[in-house]
């Protein structure tokens, strides 16, 4: 594992970190919030601000190390965020999941982005599908339909999930508050979840030091048990974060841990999960930059910070590109981030598409899935307890018979174990052969798998459960005046 940092100087951002939540409180512009935190004995409230108490703090961090993650259902799926964690006692094995968050189809033919329709996501499900089935691939849909009315949109990426994909469906999305409740009955029906008050939030603050979130309105509404959440800050250097990555963590830090433990306060009982997220930026636009050497040294970063944390779980190494095309610039960034990742001791990554996580493109999900697993599998330790001792009978059997190594017993017992027999290309070694083979481009081989794949799905949910749901779907799509999904 690559050391980026000294020794003791994650201690000492955290140290820094517990200092800023003390003295600079958390300001929120959140009236209920306010109220309510002004009741409780273990906060103070100063105008906008609150300031948890040194016992407060303590109380969440013992609170946070104490956490684990649930093993979720037969599929080990959570259905929403509590997927961004992993066990620190999971599986030595490579995890690899693809992210629901798109909501633009990237056409590389025509080099068009376009909004992401129901049939890409029923169409990028199916593949999901088939990744699962074969490949153990996690997920739930492509993304996020963009040709519905508004309030239904995760609805239908929910229930496109459910229809077409044996993991089930999932989301991370916020939620229309006028659909909150439907949406909610949905997933319990879905889950086979009984109690339909809970709810697991998760709430990604603005900075500096601000505790915000669309979804914040659920803590204060009357007939909601806040069961778990999670926090999130995403600083960015140089903008609202300080430009150094070490400074950029102390903030993010600061500001999962003061949000956390105000609302620990609040919902003691509540599962209280942490994420900070230091972004970098372009220096040309100001705008989040991803794929570059600074965004992959903040992604490397997060495991030390993590573990120093003292929690029980880390976040997914994301892989995302700046590029909104497959290409160069795309598999650069990727590559950086694969390596990167797995230097850093990552040994589950969430794959994003293109243009950061808003652009599907099945052909870069195969080439992701591809990529990555070629770098674990580069760099997993080589078994040799009888290796030395095979090689000499090998030798000696190929000299005395006077044969290829490729006509021994050897070769031929053991190529599978040697080589990889599966790839998403076709390659040509040679100039002569590519001219001869009628010069293919090398994403033709890509497009062909993914259709290959998606031709072998078939998958039906349980139907009482469908059924159900579709009721309360079909009632919705008659509110919003919408034509209803057609799932076949």
């Amino acid at each position: 594992m690559i050391k980026l940092l000294s020794d003791g100087i994650v201690d000492e951002m955290i140290s820094m970190a517990c200092k800023l939540v003390a003295e600079k409180g958390m300001m929120t512009r959140n009236s209920e919030l306010i109220v309510v935190a002004g009741k409780n004995g273990m906060l103070q409230v100063k105008g906008n601000r609150i300031f948890p108490s040194a016992e407060a703090l303590k109380s969440c961090m013992n609170h946070l190390k104490q956490n684990r993650i649930s093993t979720g259902d037969f599929y080990e799926n959570q259905h929403g965020w509590p997927d961004m964690l992993i066990d620190h006692r999971a599986t030595d094995d490579l995890v690899i999941k693809l992210t629901d968050l798109p909501y633009q189809f990237c056409d590389h033919r025509e080099r068009q982005i376009i909004p992401l329709t129901r049939n890409h996501v029923i169409e990028g499900t199916k593949l999901m599908h088939v990744l699962s089935v074969q490949q153990n691939i996690k997920g739930y849909s492509c993304g996020v339909p963009q040709d519905t009315a508004n309030p239904l949109k995760t609805i239908e990426q929910y229930l496109i999930g459910f229809r077409y994909n044996q993991n089930g469906g999932g989301t991370i999305q916020s939620v229309a508050a006028e659909v909150e409740m439907d949406f909610n009955e949905i997933r319990c029906i879905a889950e086979g979840r009984e109690n339909f008050q809970d709810r697991s939030l998760m709430l990604f603050s603005p900075s500096p030091m601000i505790l915000d979130a669309d979804e914040l309105y659920l803590c204060f509404k009357s007939g909601i048990n806040i069961s778990s959440f999670m926090v999130g800050s995403m600083p960015m250097m140089g903008m609202t974060g300080p430009v150094d990555p070490i400074g950029s963590y102390v903030l993010g830090i600061a500001e999962v841990l003061g949000a956390a433990t105000i609302l620990h306060a609040l919902f003691p009982q509540a599962k209280a999960y942490i994420y900070p997220h230091p972004q970098a930026m372009d220096l040309r636009s100001g705008q989040m930059a991803f794929g570059t050497i600074e965004h992959a040294r903040l992604e490397m970063l997060k495991l030390w910070v993590m573990k120093a944390l003292g929690l029980q779980y880390y976040n997914l190494k994301d892989i995302m590109t700046s590029a909104q095309m497959p290409g160069s610039m795309a598999q650069g960034d990727k590559a950086l981030g694969f390596y990167t990742g797995l230097m850093a001791g990552y040994k589950a990554f969430n794959l994003m598409p293109l243009s950061t996580d808003q652009v599907w493109s099945p052909v870069q999900a195969l080439l992701d899935i591809d990529a990555l697993r070629n770098a674990w599998a580069a760099t997993r330790p080589i078994s040799n307890a009888d290796a030395v001792t095979n090689a000499w009978e090998t030798i000696c059997e190929a000299i005395d018979n006077d044969c290829l190594f490729a006509e021994t017993t050897d070769t031929l017992m053991n190529m599978h174990e040697n080589y990889e027999m599966s790839s998403i290309y076709n390659r040509f070694f040679s100039s002569e052969v590519w001219n001869s083979g009628g010069r293919q481009p090398e994403l033709l081989a890509v497009e062909d798998k993914c259709q290959e794949l998606i031709s072998t799905w078939d998958f039906h949910p349980n139907q009482k459960k469908l059924d159900k749901i579709l009721k309360i779907y079909y009632k919705l799509c008659k509110k919003y005046n919408t034509e209803p999904l057609k799932l076949n």
